[in-house]
């Protein structure tokens, strides 16, 4: 589900590519009217994504897609503390049901977002991989971050270089306790046999990883299992 910022964001400006101030300007103006939209759309995404749980879903994630179009500030005194809410609520409610959070734009945060309560925090192509551990926590999954553009062959792009930064990309973050995706979705450009290598070279890389005993870098707490690559 979109978060509730998100949702605020597209109710007050309705679009991406324009009114991008809008957002913020209505939190400034209006901060008491916003926090009664904020709790309100809480809800909802609560009930939402319960909704989806209770119709078979295996696994949840909170998508602020406008994490770019906030500020810090802003984001700690709005959007966390619905992000927190929901996050609380949910595993109170599904305790086994992984739960995933997204702040497109605003990964700055995540040092913030990890003690919420999320199981996994999804990183963007901003994020320095070097650090992404540290700022997540040892203990914490993390999604993301691929370059896209490595997958498109007007790019110079071939199964020799996938095959290289896919396996820069575990050797960065490790290769468990990730899910290996994208710091960006697909633009229609990328190559569906770049696309199909780099899920077989995370899925291969990785083992031979975990085999070699690579993985020590990374704290884990279960069976050594393989990274997964989604998108």
């Amino acid at each position: 589900s979109a978060a509730p910022w998100t949702l605020l964001f597209y109710m007050v400006g309705g679009s991406s590519k324009k009114n991008n101030e809008a957002g913020v300007l209505w939190l400034t103006e209006h901060p008491a009217e916003s926090k009664k939209l904020l709790d309100l759309l809480t809800k909802i995404v609560i009930e939402y994504m319960a909704a989806q749980v209770e119709a078979g879903a295996h696994m949840l994630q909170v998508f602020e897609a406008m994490g770019m179009m906030i500020d810090s500030d802003n984001f700690r005194q709005f959007a966390l503390p619905c992000l927190q809410q929901i996050a609380q609520e949910l595993k109170a409610r599904y305790p086994d049901v992984p739960l995933m959070v997204f702040a497109r734009g605003a990964c700055h945060m995540n040092a913030e977002l990890a003690p919420l309560g999320y199981d996994v925090i999804t990183i963007d192509g901003s994020v320095d991989r070097a650090t992404a551990r540290d700022v997540a926590g040892k203990e914490m999954t993390l999604q993301g971050n691929y370059d896209p553009a490595e997958l498109i062959e007007e790019n110079g792009k071939t199964v020799e270089t996938v095959r290289a930064t896919a396996k820069r990309l575990l050797q960065e973050l490790g290769p468990q306790r990730l899910i290996a995706n994208l710091g960006e979705g697909l633009g229609g450009k990328e190559s569906p046999a770049l696309v199909s290598e780099f899920v077989n070279a995370i899925h291969e890389e990785s083992a031979a990883m975990i085999a070699q005993g690579e993985d020590e870098v990374i704290a884990v707490s279960r069976p050594a299992e393989k990274a997964t690559a989604y998108f």
